[in-house]
C-alpha cells in the first residue's frame, strides 16, 4: 500500500493550513490502517529491524553478503555464498575437502568433502527421506556419467553424514559399498545389544595379536575367538586361520582330519621334500627301543568328545590306539603338546615311520636266516 495525500504543494506556493491539516489526516489514516510496510527505493537500514508479521520481497535478497542469498531471477537460494549454483553443481563448484566436515585423509575415493552448511546444537526431526547426491540418478533410473561437468559424477563426491553415533531402528539397505573408516589401526562392526561389556563384533586390525599380521578377528563377549589373515611373501600368500582358545577335540573316527600348530594355527600336512631339510635315515636301534615301549590300548571316547564328533556316546564301540601321555613317556618327540606342555596327540607319522623301519630291519634279518 502506497502513501498518498490529498493536497500536493509546489515550491514557492503558499501553505494553506486547512490543506496541511488534511494531509496530516491522510498520513495518520495510513499509519493506523496500513500493514505497516514502508516503501522506499534504495538506501540502507542500519541496526536491528523487528517484524511481527511477514516480509515479502519481490526482487533479490542478500543477507550479510554471503550468508544467505535469494536469487529471484533463477529461483535459487544460496547458503554461505553470494552466487547460488544450480543443482546438481559441477565438482568445481562444490566445496573443497575440509577437515571440519569429517576425518580421514584425502584421496580419489573420498576427496570431495563439504564444509558445514547447517549447524544445529539440538535435534533434527525428519519425518521423511533425506535425499543426497549420489552416483545413481533416481529420476532417470540410471547411473550418472563419470566426469567433471554438471550432473556428472566425480569419484569421491556424494552425500556424507559425519556423526559420532547412528541408531537405526529398522533395516539399513546399502546398494553400494559399506566403508568403515577410522583414525585407529582397527575398525569394528558391532552386533547384538550389549554395550561397554560382553560385546560381540568383527574387527579389522593392522596387527593381530599373536601374529602381528593384518586381518580380521571375531570377538564374542569381549574375547577374541578366531583370526583370519594371510601370511607368506608377496605373491605366495597363504591363509592364516587361528583359534585363540584352540579347536574342539574330535574322535579319530570322524571323516575330516585337520592339524594345528602350537599356536592353534590351522594348516595341512605335507610329506614333500620341497618343505624339508637335513633329510637322513632313521636310527633303527632308537626306533626299536621307542616302539617296544609303546602300549597299544583299547578305549572309548568321553561324552564331550563323542557328542562333538556326532557319535552316540552310549552305544559307541571300542577303539584301538595309543595314549598321548604314555607315548610321551616312551618317546617325547613323538607327541604334540598344548601351550601348557600337556600332551595333546601322538604324532602318527613319527610312529608309523619308526614301525616301518623296525619291520624293514626284521625282514632283513629273517631274509638273512633263510
Amino acid at each position: 500500500m502506497t502513501l498518498s495525500v490529498t493536497h500536493v504543494f509546489s515550491a514557492g506556493a503558499s501553505i494553506v493550513a486547512s490543506e496541511m491539516n488534511a494531509n496530516f489526516n491522510d498520513i495518520e489514516a495510513y499509519i493506523n490502517t496500513s500493514p505497516g510496510v514502508l516503501i522506499k527505493t534504495g538506501g540502507t537500514v542500519s541496526g536491528a529491524v523487528t517484524m511481527s508479521g511477514g516480509i515479502t520481497v519481490s526482487g533479490d535478497a542478500t543477507f550479510d553478503t554471503s550468508t544467505l542469498k535469494v536469487d529471484s531471477t533463477n529461483n535459487k537460494v544460496g547458503f554461505m555464498t553470494a552466487t547460488p549454483h544450480t543443482f546438481p553443481p559441477t565438482p568445481a563448484n562444490r566445496s573443497p575437502y575440509n577437515t571440519n566436515s569429517g576425518g580421514g585423509g584425502t584421496g580419489t575415493d573420498r576427496s570431495t568433502r563439504a564444509e558445514y552448511r547447517i549447524v544445529n546444537t539440538g535435534s533434527v526431526y525428519v519425518d521423511g527421506d533425506i535425499i543426497g547426491w549420489t552416483e545413481y540418478d533416481d529420476n532417470a533410473g540410471s547411473w550418472r556419467t563419470q566426469g567433471t561437468g554438471a550432473g556428472e559424477y566425480e569419484p569421491g563426491s556424494g552425500t556424507r553424514i559425519n556423526t559420532q553415533w547412528i541408531n537405526v531402528r529398522g533395516n539399513a539397505d546399502i546398494s553400494g559399498e559399506l566403508r568403515v573408516q577410522t583414525r585407529y589401526d582397527y575398525a569394528r562392526i558391532y552386533m547384538g545389544n550389549d554395550y561397554s561389556s560382553n560385546e560381540d563384533y568383527i574387527e579389522w586390525k593392522d596387527n593381530l595379536p599373536g601374529t602381528s599380521l593384518p586381518g580380521f578377528q571375531f570377538v564374542h563377549n569381549d574375547n577374541a575367538h578366531l583370526t583370519i589373515s594371510e601370511s607368506g611373501s608377496v605373491g605366495s600368500e597363504v591363509l592364516d586361520l587361528r583359534a585363540a582358545n584352540g579347536w574342539p577335540t574330535l574322535s579319530s573316527t570322524t571323516t575330516a582330519g585337520i592339524t594345528t600348530t602350537g599356536s592353534n594355527q590351522l594348516g595341512k600336512v605335507s610329506s614333500s621334500s620341497r618343505y624339508k631339510e637335513e633329510i637322513a635315515d632313521l636310527d633303527v636301534a632308537t626306533a626299536k627301543a621307542k616302539v617296544a615301549a609303546l602300549r597299544p590300548r583299547t578305549f572309548k571316547w568321553n561324552e564331550t568328545v563323542a557328542t562333538a564328533s556326532g557319535m552316540d556316546y552310549a552305544t559307541q564301540g571300542d577303539e584301538t590306539g595309543l595314549i598321548a601321555e604314555e607315548v610321551a613317556s616312551a618317546a617325547a618327540d613323538w607327541v604334540s603338546y598344548n601351550d601348557d606342555d600337556t600332551p595333546e596327540t601322538w604324532r602318527h607319522q613319527s610312529v608309523l615311520s619308526a614301525v616301518v623301519a623296525v619291520v624293514q630291519d626284521l625282514e632283513s634279518r629273517v631274509g638273512a636266516l633263510e
